[in-house]
């Protein structure tokens, strides 16, 4: 497991300017990793989503540390970049848009991907049976049809 970064501290006005755009940044990045997953889901791209794991990952992992760093030094903040902080909550409310849209798209495929499994597995249980008639025009006992192999491709 990977070491906590130490804490960040600002120290004046012109650090407080700094630490907020690079925050800001951060949020971007997971905002724009978020976008991309969000888009290539919609366009039914699961598998070109999942490549994106890592970088997710990475990106939250940052903003995480970020928002760390952002707790540690919020008075300071708000001392010495107070217009600094106004953007860092525009930041965050569209980060917040973009993780709710993100979980509501995630939702969707998995109830999607979920609802086809259910269907497969149903057609494939379903009672299989051949209707025959014997000598004299009477039925015979039904016979069981042994259903295909279910195969399931995990490549989409």
């Amino acid at each position: 497991m990977a070491e906590r970064p130490a804490v960040r501290r600002v120290s004046g006005p012109a650090d407080a300017e700094a630490f907020a755009g690079s925050v800001i940044a951060t949020v971007a990045v997971l905002e724009r990793v978020l976008g991309e997953e969000t888009a290539l889901l919609k366009a039914s791209r699961i598998g070109d989503a999942s490549v994106l794991a890592q970088a997710k990952t990475d990106a939250a992992r940052n903003y995480v540390h970020a928002l760390e760093a952002v707790k540690a030094n919020g008075v300071a903040l708000a001392r010495w970049a107070p217009a600094a902080v106004a953007k860092l909550k525009l930041a965050q409310a569209r980060l917040t848009a973009a993780v709710e849209l993100n979980l509501m798209v995630l939702a969707t495929a998995r109830s999607v991907s979920e609802g086809i499994i259910r269907s497969l597995a149903r057609e494939v249980e379903a009672p299989r049976t051949l209707t025959t008639y014997g000598a004299g025009g009477r039925g015979t006992a039904p016979a069981r049809a042994t259903a295909p192999p279910l195969i399931v491709s995990r490549s989409l």
